[in-house]
């Protein structure tokens, strides 16, 4: 419920206690006939403070509801994913996204339906989505990082020496969850294409320039293999991938 809604609803309220508190009786003119004042009668008075307790009683609940409406939209928009009960669960799909593709569009169908999915488990309501999305950039960038070290700063592997299917288990089965196949063409298409960029660059000797955007440059890279129609892509780029490797053992 927005602002406006709750502005309105606590008018109405408002308009409802005034229709039910009933205009006070006008008073019985008491006065004698000498001149003296005009005197209330004891059963008035009664009448008169029972009517205005029942205002008052009116008017604290219409605060009491006021403050609950405005409670409920305070709620809704103080949401925070890190340390949620769905916490984990978007983590999961993040990273699943991610092995496949490093860039995430949110406004993806199947992106929306998993985030209203998730919000609605965590019980949350409002606009919501701006602080998941948030969430979930921020991890694509920290993955993004996360891989790059491990195909340009290992120390300990000889990373441009790994075979296709040591690369792709070296990247992946650490990283995602242990209930996601390491087994999927996506997945195995994309560490295809970063052995293939990487060796290309020569980025696992030399690291790359220090003006080098890693990801920048690799974006395009991916685009552009990814929008070639040939239907042997694939297989082209495996075998090109597979002779390289076999070469540098050598």
């Amino acid at each position: 419920m927005d602002f406006l809604a709750d502005s309105q609803q606590s008018q109405e309220l408002f308009d409802q206690s005034q229709e039910r508190a009933r205009p006070l009786p006008p008073l019985e003119d008491t006065s004698d006939t000498s001149g003296g004042e005009a005197t209330v009668s004891q059963a008035q008075g009664e009448k008169i403070l029972l009517m205005l307790s029942e205002i008052l009683k009116e008017q604290k609940k219409i605060k009491e509801d006021i403050a609950r409406l405005q409670g409920q939209r305070n709620k809704s928009t103080k949401v925070a994913v890190e340390g949620s009960t769905i916490e984990r669960e978007y983590v999961n799909f993040l990273k699943e996204k991610f092995s496949s593709n490093p860039w995430i569009l949110f406004k993806d169908t199947d992106v929306q339906e998993m985030l209203s999915t998730l919000a609605s488990k965590a019980g949350w309501t409002g606009n919501i989505f701006g602080v998941m999305s948030s969430y979930g950039a921020t991890k694509f960038t920290y993955y993004r990082n996360q891989i790059r070290a491990k195909l340009m700063g290992n120390k300990e592997i000889d990373v441009e020496g790994l075979s296709l299917k040591s690369l792709h288990n070296f990247l992946w089965k650490c990283f995602l969850p242990r209930t996601t196949p390491l087994s999927d063409p996506g997945r195995e298409h994309l560490t295809l294409m970063l052995r293939s960029f990487c060796a290309t660059n020569k980025l696992f000797r030399k690291g790359g320039k220090g003006d080098f955007s890693f990801w920048t440059e690799f974006k395009e890279y991916f685009n552009r293999v990814v929008e070639d129609k040939r239907d042997d892509k694939w297989n082209k780029l495996q075998e090109k991938e597979e002779k390289r490797i076999k070469k540098y053992l050598e």
